[in-house]
């Protein structure tokens, strides 16, 4: 099996758990969203792992050793991962979002200003 394969499925298996958080928020099932969440941050740790191998070095110097920082989003369509913080090169009183993303293809890029709406 290819990384591109590994790859592919972990995104692939992190929107599958982020489709069961879902159901199970609507049921208040709580034990289930935490073991979900659980499986959803190994999935993220590996795929941020493959970003930190493959981020060019500008990017790399801002990044935080784990993703744990970040918050985590993903564009089904374009299978695009976006990892979300806080702009660490704008004022401590700035609230700038940055996202980092991920493709499939291990394409690492910076938005800085990052606007949702601007990428849905």
């Amino acid at each position: 099996m290819t990384s591109e394969t590994n790859l592919e499925e972990m995104f692939q298996k992190w929107n599958d758990l982020n489709l069961n958080v879902s159901v199970s928020m609507g049921s208040f099932d709580f034990d289930s969203i935490k073991e979900i969440r659980n499986e959803q941050r190994k999935i993220e740790d590996a795929i941020y792992s493959i970003l930190l191998e493959n981020a060019p070095d500008d990017i790399k110097k801002i990044l935080p050793e784990d993703c744990g920082e970040f918050e985590i989003g993903y564009n089904v369509s374009d299978k695009i991962f976006y990892f979300l913080t806080y702009d660490p090169e704008e004022s401590d009183e700035s609230d700038q979002i940055m996202a980092i993303t991920f493709d499939l293809n291990k394409n690492v890029n910076k938005i800085k200003n990052f606007q949702m709406h601007d990428y849905e």
